[in-house]
């Protein structure tokens, strides 16, 4: 089997209204998809943060899907970086899967989880709202919906993240966890009396604090934060995680497939953390695409040990994007706060081609 073409496309989904975390306002939701097929008349999907240029593409032509890790050693020699590779290594890895009849997780070693609790991913700011009560009307929406784990964000002061984060335990109750997220708009000392003005409301993981390139700040956080501390989402390869995790700056380390490398890259990250005695809970914050390759590198991840392991919580997001709930012909859903892990050969999502066309706004083709 050898691949024959690929196909890239940059989708953006512009949001009926714009929503903003502590750094940005976001008004479109922009991804990379590729897709690759082979002579055996079986075609994979990925996705990315970007998608490669047409130059590093042409050297995955005529080559076996199958030496996936050997192709992303090339890109990256030829100077591709992860996350613009991770779409293709994503979709190499679905066609594997479709070769020999298997799902992407039998792949990596098999599933831990047939199913995976998920952590409600929102809780932004919109524009017009009075945001502490919106943030926690959506809360307690979400609980409705059967949800045990909300992240919602901060990164707006130490007294306002406080107060904010008062009100959505407030409308969650004490039962359900309760994750907060910075999106990096700290400095260490900034970060620290945050994590320590919102401690009293029963914080499970504070994300991102500082960007994550800032090592030797997150171990100084991490020192002194009553909670645990999570991030990397950012990071791209295994390299770029080397730092932060060997010098045992977070508790939680938080890859994102379609930005670390894909398949490839991200088993190796996780070997990392798990050497160093960390915590891998994936991010994921794009379309279908991206959402099916995470459920089968998390379902792959163990809990932990002990009589009650702590959750491999998968992170559901729940901001409005047609691109996670429109672009696969049958959505991933969660039900009473599970999400089932497919069993289908390969990645087992099919693509809605008249919404890639809708939401693509430049294609580049290579071929044989």
């Amino acid at each position: 089997m050898k691949v024959t073409k690929i196909h890239t496309y940059d989708l953006t989904y512009p949001v009926e209204r714009a929503f903003a975390n502590s750094c940005v306002w976001n008004r479109a939701r922009t991804i990379g998809v590729v897709e690759v097929e082979t002579d055996a008349g079986i075609t994979g999907w990925g996705e990315g943060s970007r998608v490669p240029a047409v130059g590093i593409l042409t050297h995955a032509l005529g080559r076996d899907p199958f030496d996936a890790q050997v192709l992303a050693a090339e890109a990256t020699t030829a100077g591709c970086t992860p996350g613009a590779w991770s779409g293709v290594d994503i979709a190499l890895y679905d066609i594997m899967g479709q070769a020999v009849g298997r799902p992407v997780h039998q792949l990596l070693g098999g599933a831990v989880h047939e199913r995976l609790p998920v952590y409600a991913s929102g809780l932004f700011l919109y524009d017009g709202d009075e945001p502490t009560a919106g943030l926690a009307q959506e809360a307690g929406a979400y609980v409705a919906a059967g949800f045990s784990a909300v992240k919602m964000k901060i990164g707006f002061g130490a007294r306002i993240d406080a107060a904010r984060a008062a009100a959505v335990r407030a409308a969650i109750g004490s039962e359900v966890l309760l994750a907060v997220d910075a999106n990096c708009a700290y400095d260490a000392g900034t970060a620290i009396a945050s994590t320590r003005a919102v401690a009293e409301h029963d914080i499970y993981w504070y994300e991102e604090p500082v960007p994550p390139t800032a090592v030797e700040a997150y171990r100084e956080i991490r020192q002194a934060a009553p909670m645990q501390l999570a991030g990397g989402e950012a990071l791209e390869g295994l390299n770029e995680f080397r730092d932060i995790v060997s010098k045992r700056a977070l508790d939680i380390v938080q890859p994102d497939i379609s930005i670390a490398g894909g398949f490839t890259a991200c088993r190796k990250i996780d070997a990392l953390t798990e050497a160093h005695g960390l915590r891998t809970l994936p991010h994921m914050w794009g379309s279908s695409i991206r959402l099916a390759a995470t459920l089968h590198w998390q379902a792959t991840l163990p809990e932990g040990a002990g009589l009650v392991p702590e959750p491999c919580l998968f992170e559901f997001d729940m901001t409005e994007n047609k691109l996670r709930t429109e672009l696969a012909l049958t959505p991933y859903e969660q039900r009473d706060g599970y999400v089932v892990v497919p069993d289908a050969p390969g990645l087992g999502l099919q693509i809605d081609r008249e919404v890639l066309a809708r939401y693509t706004r430049k294609k580049q083709s290579v071929s044989d």
